[in-house]
């Protein structure tokens, strides 16, 4: 990673979308009977309120050491924004789902003050949800806003006016809008709105007039990934910036939803298409809505094992980098990244009495692995009894291979000599009189002779 000083020091913003409602710890309890395993992963959980979906969510946060009553909200948060930071990311904004959230002790004031705590650069965006509020009054949205106007940890732009969003903003009109952005100016905050939309350049005209720039959701698909590299030159063309999104995925078990991401390529699709197409600054689409399953943080299931979910936040901080210095990064260490689905599409749904469907194009079976190679070499997939192949230049590379059953293997190899090749977990086990220490906090890496080298973090 360069330098946080280059990275923050960057005209252009990486921020993720905050969703507040899935912090690291919901209750502070031990991870393995905590509520995220206790009802939100399990279909009995909450009473049976999830019963018909098979459970709220499929991952839940990186578990964390309880801590004190008191403080663990804004520890943990502390905790989020230091991961975000090392993965390129700039700011946060936040999802504001309630008028509640003016208030001391609220998750928007914490992160505010989290914020504050562990770097200064580090800018939160409040962003009103207004498909939450569910038709607010302008006042409601002002004092929204108004909470945060006197904190250092609010984004503004170097001439002092405070950055401001909102979560489909078109369910409110353009004269809504207008009056609360005068009324704000008439209490001596001055605004940089950049609404964000669910389909942007149908509101553009209606919006450009009291915007200082345009965002919008996305779609985790790869078609919309690539055809989003044309938004910024047509906002800069109205005198707007552009908010570019960057999502990961979507798949909403409440909804027995999902839309076809194509394992890693809507992700890396719309990094591409941020960089080539000039956005001004990115709204990674999400950091931590599991709801949604659109998360970037490093992300876990029941089982709270530390390696199911890094590959988003880690290739994250390749792209961020990338953007934010004008300069792909060197590639200095071969990694391979793989995304795959553990049951194929036409897969029965035991769990849940209503089947999962893909909104947008189908579904499709593939196991992929992305190489990182600092030189050339093969890339290998290894499965039901076969080994898949494919040369691979020193860089980026994305190898694809169907879906079978069993558990894949991958690897690399140079000259006929494996580099490396991984496949199941690492448990360890530390003699301290905790017992058994959780990955989450060591990281590790293995040389091609088999030794493993392991690091407190």
């Amino acid at each position: 990673m360069p330098a946080a000083d280059q990275l923050f020091g960057s005209d252009k913003k990486v921020f993720a979308h905050y969703f507040y409602p899935f912090p690291l710890s919901i209750d502070n309890a031990a991870s393995a009977q905590d509520y995220y395993n206790r009802n939100y992963l399990s279909p009995a959980g909450e009473n049976n309120k999830w019963i018909t979906e098979g459970g709220y969510l499929r991952a839940r946060p990186l578990p964390v050491m309880p801590s004190a009553p008191t403080t663990y909200q804004i520890d943990n948060m502390k905790t989020e924004i230091k991961m975000a930071i090392a993965a390129g990311i700039t700011g946060f904004t936040v999802d504001v789902l309630g008028a509640t959230q003016v208030n001391a002790g609220s998750q928007l004031q914490n992160l505010l003050s989290a914020a504050g705590a562990v770097d200064s650069r580090f800018k939160i965006v409040v962003m009103p949800d207004i498909s939450a509020l569910g038709t607010p009054s302008a006042a409601v949205v002002e004092s929204i806003i108004t909470s945060v106007a006197t904190s250092p940890a609010a984004y503004r732009l170097p001439d002092g006016r405070l950055v401001v969003s909102a979560f489909n903003a078109s369910l409110e009109t353009p004269t809504f809008w207008s009056g609360v952005l005068t009324d704000l100016s008439t209490a001596g905050i001055d605004v940089a709105f950049v609404p964000t939309f669910l389909g942007w350049s149908g509101n553009a005209t209606a919006y450009a007039p009291f915007s200082y720039g345009f965002a919008d959701w996305g779609t985790a698909t790869p078609a919309s990934s690539t055809s989003m590299q044309s938004a910024p030159g047509q906002a800069h063309a109205l005198g707007r910036i552009f908010m570019m999104p960057v999502d990961p995925q979507q798949y909403r078990p409440k909804d027995f939803a999902y839309w076809e991401a194509g394992n890693s390529a809507a992700f890396r699709d719309a990094w591409t298409s941020s960089i080539a197409g000039d956005a001004d600054w990115i709204q990674l689409v999400t950091w931590g809505d599991f709801s949604e399953s659109s998360q970037i943080q490093p992300y876990t299931d029941t089982t709270l094992a530390s390696d199911i979910g890094t590959g988003y936040y880690d290739m994250n901080a390749y792209y961020a980098s990338w953007y934010l210095t004008g300069v792909a990064p060197a590639v200095t260490d071969d990694v391979l990244f793989y995304f795959y689905r553990r049951e194929a599409v036409a897969s029965a749904d035991p769990a849940q009495t209503t089947p999962t469907h893909a909104v947008g194009p189908a579904g499709t079976d593939n196991i992929e692995v992305v190489g990182f190679l600092d030189a050339p070499g093969t890339l290998e997939i290894t499965i039901g009894g076969q080994t898949y192949l494919h040369d691979a230049p020193a860089g980026v590379t994305s190898f694809t291979v169907p879906l079978q059953t069993g558990t894949p293997q991958f690897g690399l190899s140079r000259n006929g000599t494996e580099v490396f090749s991984a496949a199941g977990t690492i448990s360890i086990v530390d003699a301290l009189p905790s017992g058994t220490l959780d990955l989450t906090y060591w990281s590790g890496s293995v040389s091609a002779d088999g030794t493993c080298e392991i690091t407190a973090l």
